[in-house]
């Protein structure tokens, strides 16, 4: 267990953690700023899917992690390869030693720990409580494929059925809860509880997507508990065209509340539509360990 938890750190970290990371641009003349025309929610969401990546499969065959866990920072190099709706394909190694393989499929996943040979089985299911964040296969697919998600309080209802928008730091902002709601909401504990006890969750979780306003793409989303005040904040930069669709060269995760772990995530070599091979094999020698 020991080594199963260290292995899908190095994989798993992606959709935990991370900061924003920039380089330092030159000073230039600050210019008025553009007015944004205002658009609704269904519109906004509308333009963003259009601007989405669309594929059967997809490749980034060059991954760099910089993880920084309460001040200690460690870095590993991998890639990733998926086939829309289907599997997520991930390798890791530590500088030049391969360290494992990731596969997560639609209702179960596989991990590979190459160093001691050993093979880690189980159900989707334990992702959430492994990552403390209620994601399944959908969610980390569209995460590592930049696609707009959102995390549903109610399973019932459309992704972004409740969702508001308006204009924020020159983006548009897709929220979860609209800003007069959130006053009543957080003003006191037992408002608080009964929209929990409305939408029968445990957790009131907010999102807040925003977009940038000329391109379409999705530059942050953070997702926050509203009990405790921890979540989860990304951000997406370094837009780059693939066949004449954006895809971010730079994604950066921060969890935020009291430990303080940041990620950055550098994506390079990224194709699309040119991935055949999606076997996944170990040798007979490993050990398997069901994970429950």
């Amino acid at each position: 267990m020991r080594h199963f938890k260290k292995v899908v750190s190095y994989f798993m970290a992606a959709f935990l953690v991370g900061s924003l990371l920039f380089s330092c641009k030159h000073i230039e003349k600050v210019a008025a700023p553009k007015k944004i025309k205002h658009l609704s929610r269904g519109r906004v969401i509308k333009l963003v899917n259009q601007k989405s990546l669309n594929y059967e499969t997809l490749t980034v065959r060059k991954v760099n992690f910089t993880l920084n866990n309460e001040g200690k920072e460690t870095s590993i190099r991998g890639s990733y390869k998926i086939r829309r709706d289907s599997v997520i394909q991930m390798y890791a190694q530590k500088l030049s030693i391969p360290v494992g393989k990731l596969e997560v499929l639609q209702d179960s996943f596989k991990v590979a720990y190459f160093i001691d040979q050993e093979l880690f089985i189980g159900a989707n299911s334990y992702l959430p409580k492994l990552l403390g964040l209620d994601v399944d296969y959908s969610v980390l697919e569209a995460l590592l494929s930049n696609q707009l998600f959102s995390i549903r309080q109610d399973s019932r209802e459309s992704d972004f059925r409740d969702f508001a928008c308006e204009i924020e730091d020159q983006m548009y902002k897709i929220s979860s809860i609209r800003s007069n709601k959130l006053k009543r909401i957080t003003k006191n504990d037992l408002t608080l509880e009964r929209y929990r006890n409305r939408l029968d969750v445990d957790r009131v979780i907010k999102q807040d997507i925003f977009i940038d306003a000329d391109s379409f793409v999705v530059k942050k989303m953070v997702f926050k508990d509203l009990n405790s005040e921890n979540g989860v904040k990304l951000e997406f930069s370094r837009y780059e065209k693939v066949m004449d669709q954006w895809f971010p060269g730079l994604m950066d995760i921060e969890v935020l509340g009291q430990k303080k772990v940041k990620l950055a995530i550098e994506l390079s070599k990224v194709s699309l539509n040119d991935e055949k091979n999606f076997g996944f094999s170990v040798s007979p020698k490993y050990k398997m360990k069901l994970i429950e």
